[in-house]
């Protein structure tokens, strides 16, 4: 956690909590690189869920990166998983906000997980060089997801 925050620092990243007034509703962890948002973590309380703050936090996030391409991962669809319905609610609710598979499929901590954007589409090398630029070249080698082309 303390890198996490330690992180903001740089001006390119962003950790920011939301509120209904006193009640803590979510969080969100962005990563900006030249035109490009990554969304790391968007998390709503699990007994607000289905309330429409989802909804408000993703608007907020495209009034203010109005300009850049948002790029977020999703577990991928398998039926076979515990929480598949929680999947494949995600993919849906992404869907509707104007996302899109990238085609790629990257792993993460051992994490399978679908590369979604919206405002354009991101290339192999662009999407790299946010986890390269967050990083730093010697952590990123060690940290680096894998991406792969989703056939």
């Amino acid at each position: 956690m303390a890198f996490l925050i330690n992180q903001t620092k740089k001006g390119t990243v962003k950790f920011l909590a939301f509120y209904d007034g006193d009640v803590f509703v979510g969080l969100t962890y962005t990563i900006s690189f030249k035109d490009m948002t990554y969304l790391w973590y968007l998390a709503i309380q699990s007994d607000l869920r289905s309330k429409g703050y989802g909804s408000q936090i993703m608007r907020y996030l495209h009034e203010l990166y109005p300009n850049n391409r948002i790029v977020l991962n999703l577990d991928v669809q398998d039926e076979t998983a515990i929480d598949s319905e929680i999947r494949k609610k995600r993919k849906e609710f992404y869907i509707k906000k104007g996302y899109s598979s990238t085609g790629y499929l990257c792993t993460f901590h051992g994490n399978k997980l679908d590369v979604m954007s919206i405002n354009g589409n991101v290339t192999f090398d662009e999407f790299s060089s946010i986890f390269k630029n967050y990083f730093g070249p010697i952590i990123y080698f060690f940290q680096k997801p894998k991406i792969l082309r989703n056939t």
